[in-house]
């Protein structure tokens, strides 16, 4: 019996299909390349410029496909519903699983590579805390780069779970808040921590090792005694407004389970005005006005932490005119996003800088006393995770 040759119109599906992606890439000359991504909260790889060293090390061909990845038209709206069929899946998996098997909870159940539940709760995910020979040796490196004598110094640790093992005391889990201080000797310290993972529930987001709002208001407290004594007055929460749209954080977009909360929830204060400038240019640190009028995005995969409050910069400078008050520096990456203005608020001139930014975005690299003496800082303030302490890049949270 002959087989049936494919008929015209499969033959034309076919081609279009193969045709369609490479038309979706002729858009880019008049889009442009994107440099940053909204929902991810981190820079874009562009498309690299081919010299034989690069193709000939495998370098150009990495960027190449990093840059296909990032650049691809609508590509933010595909990895949206990527993970949200991957979630789909997962559900029915551990569904099929707790029913045919009820006492096998772990204490922490892997979910994807690196992510994890936690005593069975599968509305959360977190890591484990991270081994000392991951983090100790890099600590002891960075805290060389970033001690100066200039001026006085101030930590503040955030202990999210790349530090905290739900299974171990609070107190055995100040080991690495105690190693920390201890590399970088600073003049004051404090860390933000949760005694236990009920506590933490309700400090840190669902799906994403950021804080929420009652974890950043409390550090804010927190940070602002630190530096200036217990008897500086904070300012009030004004309200706590809830937007409709779920937050899946960072967690969520790695490990394809979209975990995030019913609402994103942001606290609001009355801060005085101010001058912001952003990598040396006039600008809005933040989309909170957006939110106010009801013209949040709603996307699937949106991080609200990072377009309510404002991304990261290699460089926020914001002035209040209170020339009665200090200069302080914050050396930070994304856990200062909802603090800055917060904090600005207590000093005249406030200089936040994200350091793995500072030299892309204003094109030369830190030294940081010379930083320190061209703008009369009076007090550095060291905010951050175990990542940031550590001097380790952050693969997906932002």
């Amino acid at each position: 019996m002959a087989h049936k040759k494919p008929g015209r119109f499969a033959s034309i599906l076919l081609l279009a299909g193969c045709a369609f992606p490479v038309l979706l890439m002729l858009i880019l000359p008049f889009r442009g390349q994107l440099d940053a991504s909204e929902t991810e909260n981190r820079s874009l790889t562009h498309f690299p410029a081919l010299t034989l060293g690069k193709f000939s090390s495998g370098e150009f061909q990495k960027r190449l496909e990093e840059a296909l990845s990032d650049q691809y038209p609508f590509g933010e709206t595909l990895k949206g519903a990527l993970v949200a069929c991957q979630d789909r899946i997962y559900r029915a998996e551990s569904n099929l699983l707790h029913i045919l098997f009820p006492a096998s909870v772990d204490t922490y159940s892997e979910i994807a590579n690196g992510y994890y539940c936690y005593a069975g709760d599968e509305e959360r995910i977190v890591e484990k805390a991270w081994p000392p020979e991951k983090y100790e040796a890099p600590t002891l490196a960075q805290a060389e780069l970033l001690r100066t004598d200039a001026v006085p110094t101030y930590l503040y640790f955030i202990r999210n779970s790349r530090a905290q093992d739900f299974t171990r005391s609070d107190a055995e889990n100040d080991e690495v808040f105690r190693f920390i201080c201890n590399a970088y000797r600073p003049d004051g310290a404090a860390c933000f921590s949760a005694a236990d993972y009920e506590e933490y529930t309700g400090l840190f987001y669902a799906s994403d090792h950021h804080w929420n709002n009652a974890g950043s208001d409390r550090g804010y407290r927190e940070i602002i005694h630190l530096l200036l004594g217990e008897d500086e007055a904070t300012i009030p929460i004004q309200e706590e407004k809830s937007y409709p749209v779920s937050f899946h954080g960072s967690y969520a977009r790695q490990s394809g389970r979209m975990v995030g909360e019913d609402s994103f929830r942001v606290y609001t204060y009355d801060v005085p005005r101010f001058i912001t400038l952003l990598n040396g240019k006039n600008g809005v640190y933040g989309h909170q006005a957006l939110y106010e009028k009801g013209r949040y995005p709603t996307d699937e995969l949106r991080n609200h932490y990072a377009y309510y409050y404002g991304g990261d910069y290699g460089e926020i400078i914001i002035r209040t005119k209170n020339t009665e008050k200090q200069n302080l520096l914050i050396l930070a990456d994304s856990y200062s996003n909802p603090l800055n203005t917060l904090i600005a608020s207590h000093f005249n001139n406030t200089f936040i800088l994200d350091l793995r930014y500072y030299e892309r975005d204003m094109g030369e690299t830190l030294n940081l006393d010379e930083y320190i003496r061209a703008n009369e800082i009076d007090k550095m303030l060291l905010l951050g995770d175990v990542t940031f302490f550590s001097g380790i890049q952050d693969g997906g949270a932002e």
